[in-house]
């Protein structure tokens, strides 16, 4: 028989992500502003209410023990689950209609806003920046309400609206062979170390990181990077290339670096999505003018 599961104390998972993040009691004492002795005393009493040791301690570090690596995990998720409701109940208190609209770096949202804001110009729009490793969580935690994402991502519970495609573009560094190239086939990039998106799913990578490749084999990896800076960082100093959207590409110009449309290799897709069970009549009506907006620009 299954123990019953606890009522988590939000206050005491605040105090074990701030330990786990910093790695240290004292320096985490001082962020939240609480004495060492009564931090230690909160994380100890959700390790015990959870039955499962969190870290490993000694004089000298403090570690995660596997549950403590999946648990901070989880909570982040919960964490920022919780801010989201909180913030979404107030904004219907206030009376207010506002709308969260997620983005992913180079997708084209402008046409659906200056829409949207047209035919609704009562409802204030914020914009939140969506992350590859994140995007199907974001949505469904409530961070957004709506949100232009890369497909693939888990779909459970997240309905998706196909936008438009992009194409691939290899990153080089500007003394590259092939960095002076109309375009360049896959093929011609077999030997090149490729860097890896930190955290993202091997179908994501598979479609954006063209790993495998068409014709099942693998390239070298690179170190993984989380975001275009640390990723141009990385091609600069010869540690790979990288492969991104054509409109993430054109957001980053830079004299030392080269973006070379790719062949040989099928088109990312843009798509918008929505929670299934949180479609909105403002997100109904977000999601019905972005297709038209977005379709003007972007012809099948």
């Amino acid at each position: 028989m299954r123990d019953r599961p606890i009522d988590l104390d939000l206050r005491k998972v605040r105090y074990f992500v701030a330990v786990a993040e910093r790695r240290h009691f004292g320096q985490a004492a001082v962020a939240l502003h609480v004495t060492q002795p009564a931090l230690s005393r909160q994380v100890r009493q959700l390790e015990h209410e959870l039955r499962v040791e969190l870290f490993t301690r000694s004089t000298r570090e403090v570690a995660l023990t596997p549950a403590g690596e999946q648990f901070l995990h989880d909570a982040k998720a919960l964490l920022a689950a919780s801010e989201a409701a909180q913030e979404r109940a107030r904004r219907i208190g206030a009376g207010s209609d506002a709308l969260v609209v997620g983005f992913m770096l180079g997708t084209d949202v402008g046409p659906a806003l200056n829409a949207f804001s047209g035919r609704f110009p009562h409802v204030s729009v914020e914009l939140v920046r969506l992350r590859w490793w994140s995007q199907a969580r974001t949505l469904l935690d409530g961070g957004v309400d709506v949100g232009f994402v890369r497909p693939p991502l888990e779909t459970d519970g997240v309905d998706l609206l196909p936008l438009y495609a992009e194409r691939l573009n290899a990153v080089l560094p500007a003394g590259h062979p092939r960095a002076r190239d109309g375009e360049i086939a896959l093929a011609d990039l077999a030997g090149e170390r490729v860097l890896e998106y930190a955290e993202a799913s091997e179908a994501w990578s598979a479609v954006w990181n063209a790993d495998p490749r068409p014709d099942g084999t693998r390239p070298d990896h690179g170190p993984a990077f989380h975001d275009m800076e640390e990723l141009l960082g990385y091609v600069r100093g010869g540690r790979g290339i990288a492969f991104v959207p054509g409109s993430a590409a054109a957001a980053f110009p830079r004299s030392d670096i080269a973006y070379v449309p790719v062949t040989g290799v099928p088109p990312g897709q843009v798509a918008l999505a929505w929670p299934t069970r949180r479609r909105s009549p403002v997100v109904s009506g977000f999601v019905e003018t972005a297709r038209a907006a977005v379709a003007g620009r972007h012809p099948a």
